[in-house]
């Protein structure tokens, strides 16, 4: 029997932070433990659902699966390039314009120069932003820069992804093209969690479930029974 390689192995994981109470008096601290003891293992080409009410510790795993939070116990360990899509601004610099922003960006995220002008023409197209590809990103609305870094994020080849929330940017007509994009990215990608609200994409996109509830694990299984025990937590 083949053993699949794992992408991701969390063991005894615990994440806390220290809050001050008051300026005056420092000492009044309190400690919130965001994560306890989470154990899972997830294999490479695995796309797993992270469920959970707000504050179950979702976005804490997922920063601490992609080294932002360093955990307080425990560890987790990565095999592969990993990239959240969490928000649709990578890092873009004020006072240069978007395609130069993508061409120093992407240098920055692995993409070789005998790539770049593939990769920077494949965002121009999907963000349409016609001229404005050349302008100085700090004149771009809102609208224009979530379409640039949501074009740019879902251009990159990571071996991880970790998607905090899906992202609706644009109008309608955008998002529907957005999320078409999404699919195909993570397609393309090896490993993949999802942590989302929404039933429908989970159980569309992933053969497997895993429910925090108050920073430990609830649930890790099969997706139906995911989306059951998520439903009757939230009920």
């Amino acid at each position: 029997m083949v053993m699949t390689p794992l992408a991701i192995s969390a063991s005894d994981l615990s994440v806390e932070y220290i809050s001050q109470k008051g300026i005056i008096s420092p000492k009044r601290s309190v400690e919130f433990r965001a994560l306890r003891e989470i154990d899972f293992s997830i294999s490479q080409s695995e796309i797993v659902a992270l469920l959970g009410r707000n504050g179950a510790g979702k976005s804490t795993l997922l920063k601490t699966i992609s080294g932002m939070v360093k955990p307080s116990a425990g560890q987790v360990i990565t095999n592969g390039r990993v990239i959240v899509l969490a928000g649709a601004d990578p890092g873009f610099i004020p006072g240069i314009s978007g395609r130069k922003n993508v061409e120093e960006l992407g240098l920055a995220y692995g993409i070789q120069k005998d790539e770049m002008e593939a990769f920077s023409k494949s965002i121009e197209e999907f963000a349409q932003l016609g001229g404005a590809y050349d302008r100085d990103y700090r004149g771009y609305s809102t609208g224009m820069k979530g379409k640039l870094g949501f074009g740019f994020i879902t251009s990159l080849r990571p071996e991880i992804l970790l998607i905090d929330e899906t992202l609706g940017v644009g109008d309608r007509e955008f998002r529907a093209k957005a999320q078409m994009r999404l699919r195909e990215f993570i397609e393309r990608t090896g490993t993949v969690i999802i942590s989302t609200h929404s039933l429908g994409l989970a159980k569309e996109l992933c053969s497997r479930g895993i429910v925090l509830d108050c920073g430990s694990i609830y649930y890790d299984g099969e997706i139906e029974g995911a989306i059951r025990e998520y439903s009757e937590l939230t009920n």
